[in-house]
């Protein structure tokens, strides 16, 4: 059995994505659609497997979009 350590940093970057994700009431489907890549590599990306290229290009881009997502969410609430 092989130990991989993943960064905490990292998990927090993560679970703050999947938090914001559900808080938009969108689904991790919708994002890595949206980013364009496959649920394979997202999910690479998730367990922190992928290639550090790909899991930084992927988070940002995700980032970004739910964070307008969720700002224009805000905007129509108010």
């Amino acid at each position: 059995m092989v130990a991989i350590t993943i960064k905490q940093s990292y998990l927090d970057r993560v679970g703050r994505l999947i938090g914001e994700i559900y808080a938009a009431q969108m689904t991790e489907k919708e994002v890595y659609e949206h980013v364009g890549v496959s649920k394979t590599t997202w999910m690479n990306v998730k367990s922190g497997i992928a290639g550090q290229n790909t899991i930084n290009r992927v988070l940002n881009d995700s980032e970004m979009y739910v964070a307008g997502v969720l700002n224009e969410r805000r905007k129509q609430v108010n």
